[in-house]
């Protein structure tokens, strides 16, 4: 199949290009303002309860909610001056009815915790107009836009401020790192091939892949919900994965141009053999990365599409419109050699590779043991990972939004955002002394709960109201959740409902329902992983060794990042702030990812290792063969990976940094203790059961020619 496909693109070229081009330039203007279309929100299912929660306040009760909370500060008026007061309610009185469902201050509800310790500073939450967080950061806009007041200084601190924020740096990020990664990225390509043109391909085919992906979610836009994340998620890996898959089979084309007489021969035997593997790599990883869409949650579900969009665009550009270019170029594709030495083939250099395969396979016991040491080590810190909602700390410490909400926690009462948030409805009326009493009477009830340590009515209807339990705590910590977890368990009053919210709350829901899905989507991995390696690799043994090993390379990657983020160490290195939590989506994004990145070296690997076994039916020769010809490949492909993960990582906000760091943590263990290391280890004390599968026969030689190949082949 894949032979008969670069005879076909060898012989049609033209077509092959002129295709991908003209989907990459309509792509293009698909895409084009596409950041102006992109989700806000995604992190909460629509039933959850802190959602309905959410939606009580805003359509029943029109008030007690905060969307955004507006900090006026005055340096020398009080709140208690009527000049102070007059300034916040003219400011209010410019905003259009159409931007705000409500507002609530200081002097309308006589809340003591709308005004800062030293009284010059005043807080007003403000419900804004708007069916989800999308429309309501569009309101904040207009919001933001409106207020003045002469003499104060506003800050805006809450949700929506930090979630617009935290988007619009992102996407500032995004396109920053942009401008650093395509060149950085050709000039490591450059050292890697040595000319111009190869080195310029893998970069072309990277480019085309974030256009096209990006093209296909402006499409769907209207459609499905395309968060900002997907576009920052979309374009690192768009790069990484696009060059790396280039980069293999541009490097195999170079190699077999030496072997084979014509290019068009060259261009069917690099299909057959890099071709394939970038294919079936491509395959179980956007297969991998449709994991994502078990989760009813539009941020998750949106970056699962963006990456199983890019990664099945990367592979098929890269056995269709690559090998029709390579057939374009033929020997040209050496043309622009750079002025210094060359060694004696197109790959790198392979020496070192062949001394390390030597080693492994001469004391493979001792090399697993000191690679299984290593990695329980890293995963150590994974044990007391505390995961929690998205809050200010996301931001760098000098943002905006991040200086008004630690404002919250700092000069107010109020707690900044980490109150919960109580929803209660009863059949009594609730606006008459009676109701009032009873209302007063269940909320110290509440302010009783263990981890609470103050409370307040915020607002009432005639039939519900909104009463707030503050913790000392932040959102994230245990303590939180055990409190919405104790008032959920509490005994509503007579005949009444009640609906926890609040971020603790969101945490605590959004955690609910990833764990709740997560066994499903690992069962889900597991055996598609399995299958395709099966069919890939003609064995049973094999895929389910890749599967143990993957698992141990990501507990070493979640543990180094819980060691670098949760408790602070090295962010001086990192270039980020001690946030003493996980993203509590991060786990499952990283989880899927990182599968998907692991198998793709997986693939590089074992499938050279496979192709020298079918020659040699030798264990020992193929892995040493195997490691010595794939290992500069790999190492190539990896730093492309680190390279383009470093450049994203200087993200300030830490929900990208946090994963672009996992990336390269993760990309840098695999390439090195997995693949250089362990997984020789492992098959080399396998031997012959790598092979094994039932109703295959095959014969062992002794592999003498192959063994000596090993010590004399150079790459």
């Amino acid at each position: 199949m894949f032979a008969a496909l670069g005879r076909a693109a060898a012989r049609h070229k033209w077509g092959y290009l002129l295709v991908p081009l003209l989907l990459a330039g309509l792509a293009l203007t698909a895409a084009a303002g596409i950041g102006d279309r992109l989700s806000y929100g995604g992190l909460i299912a629509a039933d959850a309860e802190s959602n309905r929660a959410a939606v009580t306040v805003r359509d029943q009760i029109g008030q007690g909610g905060a969307d955004t909370v507006v900090i006026y500060r005055h340096p020398r008026h009080t709140v208690d001056e009527p000049a102070f007061r007059r300034g916040v309610e003219q400011s209010l009185s410019a905003v259009p009815d159409e931007t705000v469902v409500s507002t609530m201050t200081y002097w309308s509800r006589k809340l003591p915790v709308l005004v800062s310790r030293d009284r010059h500073a005043t807080a007003v939450a403000v419900l804004l107009t708007g069916s989800d967080d999308t429309q309501r950061v569009d309101s904040f806009h207009r919001l933001r836009a409106t207020l003045r007041a002469d003499g104060f200084q506003i800050q805006y601190a809450g949700p929506v401020a930090l979630l617009d924020e935290t988007a619009q740096r992102s996407l500032a990020d995004v396109r920053r790192a942009e401008l650093i990664a395509f060149p950085v990225v050709f000039l490591l390509l450059l050292l890697i091939f040595r000319t111009l043109v190869a080195a310029l391909l893998p970069v072309v085919i990277g480019g085309l892949s974030i256009g096209i992906t990006l093209g296909f979610l402006g499409l769907l836009r209207g459609a499905v919900e395309i968060s900002f994340i997907t576009v920052s998620l979309v374009t690192a890996l768009g790069l990484a994965l696009g060059v790396d898959a280039a980069l293999f089979v541009v490097g195999r084309f170079r190699e077999e141009l030496t072997r084979k007489d014509s290019v068009p021969d060259a261009v069917t035997a690099t299909c057959a053999t890099a071709g394939r593997t970038v294919f079936l790599s491509g395959l179980t990883m956007s297969g991998i990365a449709a994991g994502f869409l078990f989760f009813p949650l539009g941020l998750v579900r949106s970056v699962g599409l963006g990456a199983t969009a890019v990664i099945a665009v990367s592979a098929m550009l890269s056995i269709t419109a690559l090998p029709a270019a390579l057939a374009v170029l033929g020997h040209r594709v050496n043309a622009g050699r750079l002025p210094w030495p060359r060694r004696r083939t197109n790959a790198p250099a392979g020496d070192g590779w062949a001394k390390l395969a030597r080693t492994v396979m001469a004391r493979p016991g001792h090399y697993l043991g000191g690679v299984l040491m290593v990695l329980l080590v890293l995963t150590a810190p994974f044990w007391h990972i505390t995961v929690s909602f998205p809050d200010q700390r996301t931001l760098p410490v000098d943002a905006s939004a991040r200086v008004a909400t630690d404002s919250l926690r700092t000069d107010f009462a109020l707690s900044g955002l980490e109150a919960t948030q109580v929803v209660v409805t009863v059949p009594g009326r609730l606006d008459t002394p009676a109701g009032q009493e009873v209302l007063t009477a269940w909320a110290k009830k509440l302010v009783r709960s263990p981890g609470a340590n103050a409370g307040f009515i915020a607002a009432t209807s005639r039939h519900s109201a909104v009463v707030y339990v503050a913790h000392a705590g932040n959102a994230g910590d245990p303590a939180m959740r055990d409190l919405v977890r104790h008032i959920r368990a509490m005994p509503p009053p007579p005949g009444g409902e009640v609906l926890v919210g609040g971020l603790p709350a969101m945490a605590v829901d959004t955690l609910d329902l990833l764990y709740d899905r997560l066994p499903w989507v690992l069962l889900y991995i597991t055996v598609f992983t399995y299958l395709v390696l099966l069919v890939a690799l003609r064995s049973v043994v094999l895929p389910a060794k890749a599967l143990v090993v993957n698992a141990l390379s990501l507990g070493a990657s979640f543990g180094a990042l819980v060691w670098i983020f949760q408790d602070g160490h090295l962010l001086w290195l990192v270039g980020g702030t001690r946030t003493g939590y996980i993203d509590v989506a991060q786990p499952v994004v990283m989880l899927l990812m990182l599968i998907a990145l692991s198998m793709d070296y997986e693939f590089f690997l074992l499938s050279r290792i496979r192709e020298q076994y079918d020659l040699s039916r030798d264990n020992t020769a193929a892995v040493a063969l195997g490691l010595q010809r794939s290992g500069p490949v790999i190492t190539a492909a990896a730093l492309v990976v680190l390279v383009v993960s470093a450049i994203f990582a200087g993200s300030g906000v830490m929900t990208v940094k946090q994963l672009c760091v996992g990336m390269f943590i993760a990309i840098a263990v695999d390439a090195t203790l997995i693949r250089a290391l362990l997984v020789p280890a492992v098959m080399r004390l396998l031997g012959q059961a790598n092979w094994w599968l039932p109703g295959a026969g095959g014969t062992t030689s002794s592999g003498t020619k192959h063994t000596a190949e090993l010590t004399g082949h150079r790459l």
